[in-house]
């Protein structure tokens, strides 16, 4: 028996895509080319003069205040020698003269003092950043508590961190550089030189200012001050005269969860020539779309029926001061009718907390401790659906002493029994039970781009037929960026004359981020790439992408799967190494050189890795699957079968694993069991043809003859072409 293994390059593959260039290049030679920015920063003081309301409600908002030097005014924090024990870890925080200091452990387990060179943030919660010899600076995570005025921890009591962690202060995950100066600081140019390891990290303007938002001035302050005869004044990047949806999408430069693709903003452009937006993938999203990671708000806001109504940030927030306009249930009824504002709406008494519109459509987290955050999707509670996949719901969200089944039951008593359609239906189902209910999604333009494209992004994690790829295909044309963005990246595994065809017009997409995911499945072929027309423009911007996240473990990743679809396996073992280093936490690229591992023969070190994998995430199925291929290639008969059970016993579903399992156990004579395995599958991809195919054999060889003859019949529905199947009835026919 032959087990069929997993393309790994689908499975474990990140938005941000590899480079392509001869084997004989060195990745830590790339280098950008850039165009400077015409206009210049001029620092927000320039614009007080003539935008005095607008500079009076920026000034000392969250945006002005997002970064400071650390002084006497900016720190919030106790320094007066006080102590803070979390984990066993003691940090003390205390004063030289002017400046600030913590004792605390630093990336090498021993304890020294730090110096804290500037504030970050300011409330619900205040970090402090220090500076290491790399130019590196680093976040404590340690803060202080500006609502309470205490130290706490940002970390989560259960977690246990070591020194060497990604979570302890000194790791990746707290580097300002890679993860925070984006956002807090205007022109940041993160300046990370991968041979060294080191940063030239610069920023024009240590806060968001004005210029951050708006773009560099110094050409608009000189068309006032001295008005030209003739000719237009510049606009700025971000006017008063934007289609709502362009707003939402300037905002959502830094109010995203996102991947970066250039090397700074030039305030060109289209956000997706810039940044990769998440989808609503498990892990940062709940499964229906509700916010569980922290992902900020872009993502969530444009599931809403507001966003694609042309409602925008503007209409509820002032965007100089960021405060909201109206407060309560009044700024919801700026717009929506007061009967919504009723105990007949929301039978809950008034002025209490359940009559509040935020409590049952903006339910929240709380992230770093103490920041509560609303979920921005406004969506209607959906018990219902707490019931049958465990997802959560305002209404039990609340009354806690209440199973999911009560909320339930009040939600039809009260507003009867049909619920309002809507995307989350279709990716629940397709994840738990049908996938082709993706397909549904995937198709209707109703439905939220960003749900579109996760629904593709889960259609294609999975091996797909000629026919499935032929659909995929059609979605190339589709008008929304992300969609296609993401058939592309579903299609990379699929290294084709046919598939590259469709491929290669996205080579000249009008966005930045598809050109790259385009260059990216062309420098995963064996193609001669030198022919193909646009390919050349597209791999520089491939290769600036891939340059500008070397310091991710995620970036690290990427420059390794480049490697070994060239096959410079050391390389290739170098960069998933490293990525490791970066980050204990992240599985791919253990998977991945898990398998290295194992086609070169070095079984035991690949299994270790596996049993690490499993070790940190004991619920991932694939680990489970490739654990069970490889005992079974070394003869383990009963590892095999014993890592292949669990593999079913996991999630995500992963089809594969059912098959090779039933085949497994009809290997050694135990087709009823692999019955009953397949029909287990089936009820998640109950149109499989390879699993229905199994599952007639198991028939066929127990003699369940009439089961078998419909489980034929329905192969020849799927696959009417296919005369084996044809023949195969007739068999069974005559021995009936």
């Amino acid at each position: 028996m032959r087990i069929v293994k997993p393309i790994y390059f689908l499975i474990f593959v990140f938005l941000i895509s590899s480079c392509s260039q001869d084997k004989s290049e060195k990745y830590s030679d790339i280098k950008e080319n850039t165009t400077a920015v015409k206009s210049t920063f001029i620092g927000s003081e320039s614009c007080k003069s003539c935008h005095q309301k607008e500079f009076s409600d920026w000034e000392g908002s969250y945006h002005d205040l997002a970064m400071q030097v650390a002084d006497s005014v900016s720190v919030l924090g106790n320094f007066d020698n006080k102590t803070i024990v979390f984990k066993k870890i003691k940090s003390t925080f205390f004063k030289k003269g002017n400046a600030f200091y913590v004792n605390t452990q630093g990336h090498d387990g021993n304890y020294d003092d730090f110096k804290i060179e500037y504030a970050f943030g300011v409330t619900p919660l205040q970090q402090y950043l220090i500076k290491f010899d790399n130019g590196e600076y680093q976040c404590l995570t340690t803060a202080w508590d500006s609502k309470n005025n205490k130290w706490f921890s940002l970390l989560q009591p259960s977690i246990d961190i070591n020194h060497d962690d990604r979570l302890h202060w000194t790791g990746s995950a707290m580097s300002w550089n890679m993860m925070c100066a984006d956002c807090h600081s205007t022109n940041v140019h993160k300046n990370y030189d991968s041979k060294t390891d080191t940063y030239d990290t610069t920023f024009s303007l240590i806060n968001v200012s004005c210029e951050s938002c708006h773009g560099a001035a110094s050409k608009h302050e000189a068309y006032y001050q001295d008005p030209p005869k003739k000719g237009t004044p510049p606009i700025m990047y971000m006017h008063t005269e934007m289609e709502s949806t362009e707003l939402v999408d300037k905002c959502a430069r830094c109010h995203s969860r996102r991947s970066q693709l250039t090397e700074y903003f030039d305030y060109k452009g289209d956000f997706m020539d810039h940044y990769v937006p998440s989808l609503l993938v498990n892990g940062l999203y709940e499964l229906d779309g509700q916010i569980d990671d922290e992902v900020y708000v872009y993502g969530s806001f444009v599931q809403s029926k507001m966003y694609h109504e042309g409602v925008a940030c503007n209409d509820c927030h002032d965007v100089h001061s960021l405060k909201l306009k109206k407060q309560g249930n009044n700024l919801c009824m700026t717009c929506h009718e007061p009967s919504y504002n009723t105990e007949e709406h929301h039978f809950h008494t008034l002025n209490s907390k359940g009559a509040q519109c935020i409590n049952c459509h903006m339910t929240g987290k709380t992230y770093m401790g103490n920041d509560f955050r609303r979920d921005h999707s406004f969506r209607v509670p959906r018990p219902d659906q707490s019931v049958k996949y465990n997802t959560p719901n305002a209404c039990t969200g609340c009354h806690t002493d209440k199973p999911d089944e009560w909320a339930s039951k009040v939600i039809i008593e009260k507003f009867g029994s049909e619920r309002a359609d809507h995307f989350s239906d279709y990716l629940l189902k397709g994840y738990y039970e049908d996938p082709s209910a993706f397909e549904i999604l995937m198709a209707n333009h109703k439905y939220p781009d960003i749900a579109r494209a996760t629904a593709i992004n889960m259609y294609g994690s999975q091996p797909l037929s000629s026919e499935q790829l032929s659909r995929l295909t059609l979605y190339l044309r589709d008008s929304s960026a992300l969609v296609r963005n993401e058939v592309v990246v579903s299609l990379e595994p699929y290294q084709n004359e046919v598939i590259a065809k469709y491929i290669a017009p996205m080579l000249k997409d009008s966005l930045r981020m598809v050109r790259i995911s385009a260059a990216r499945y062309f420098n995963m072929s064996n193609q001669d790439v030198a022919a193909i027309e646009n390919y050349k423009s597209a791999d520089k911007e491939f290769l600036t992408a891939l340059h500008l996240n070397a310091d991710f473990s995620s970036g690290q990743h990427q420059i390794a799967l480049y490697y070994q679809s060239k096959g410079n396996e050391e390389a290739a073992i170098k960069a998933y190494k490293r990525a490791i280093e970066i980050d204990g936490y992240n599985n791919r690229p253990r998977m991945n050189l898990a398998l290295i591992y194992y086609n070169q023969g070095l079984t035991k070190k690949s299994e270790n890795l596996y049993l690490k994998v499993i070790e940190k995430e004991p619920e991932f199925s694939y680990t489970y699957y490739m654990l069970g291929l490889l005992y079974n290639e070394l003869g383990d008969n009963t590892k095999a079968l014993e890592y292949l059970k669990l593999a079913t016993e996991k999630l995500p579903f992963n089809q594969n694993a059912y098959y090779n399992y039933a085949l497994k156990l009809q290997g050694i004579g135990n087709y009823a069991a692999s019955i009953v395995v397949l029909e287990r599958g089936l009820k998640h991809a109950p149109f499989n043809e390879r699993l229905l195919y199994a599952k007639l054999l198991g028939e066929a060889n127990t003699n369940l003859i009439s089961n078998a003859k419909a489980t034929c019949i329905l192969l020849m529905e799927i696959a009417p072409n296919n005369k084996d199947y044809r023949q195969l009835y007739q068999q069974l026919s005559q021995g009936n």
